[in-house]
Formats: structure tokens, sequence, C-alpha cells
């Protein structure tokens, strides 16, 4: 895959990411919350409910489960949910 494929792929993949961030809180974190947080979950204003709703969507649409225990800097942005996704699928 060539470089500017992969870049449109994860391009794709941020922007499902943000779509199911903004469900997984019941819109109260949106997609522009999050592009003016820089894909940062938490300065977003993502809580923890919003966490765990996020963790389930994430499982139910990519089949990745992230343990926030053992790895929770999977879950500091946007960003780090993309690559953990992209590294699982590999």
């Amino acid at each position: 895959m060539t470089e500017q494929a992969e870049q449109a792929r994860d391009a794709e993949l941020r922007a499902e990411i943000e779509h199911l961030v903004e469900i997984a809180t019941g819109k109260v974190v949106t997609v522009t919350d999050l592009r003016a947080a820089d894909g940062d979950l938490d300065r977003a204003g993502v809580n923890s409910i919003g966490y765990i709703n996020l963790m389930e969507a994430l499982e139910r649409s990519y089949g990745a489960v992230i343990d926030p225990e053992a790895d929770p800097q999977h879950l500091l942005s946007v960003d780090s949910i993309t690559r953990f996704i992209r590294s699982a699928q590999s």
C-alpha cells in the first residue's frame, strides 16, 4: 500500500472513531469538540461512561479490546485509538 493510500485509510479510520466518540458520549462530545482538543479525549470532555461506551463500540466495530488498566495509553486520543486498531488489524 502506498503512503498516500495509508494516509487516506488513517483519515477515514480517524473520522469513524470521532463519530464513535460522539455516539458513545451521547453527543455531549462532538467531532468539533474533539478536533478543537486535537483529538485528546479528556480535553474534549469524555467522561467515564463515555469511555466505557467507546470501548464497547470499538470492540463491536473493530473487534479491538482495549484494557484501560493494562493499556491506558491507547485511550488517550483519537490518534492513539487509530494506531491501536491499525496494529490489531495487521
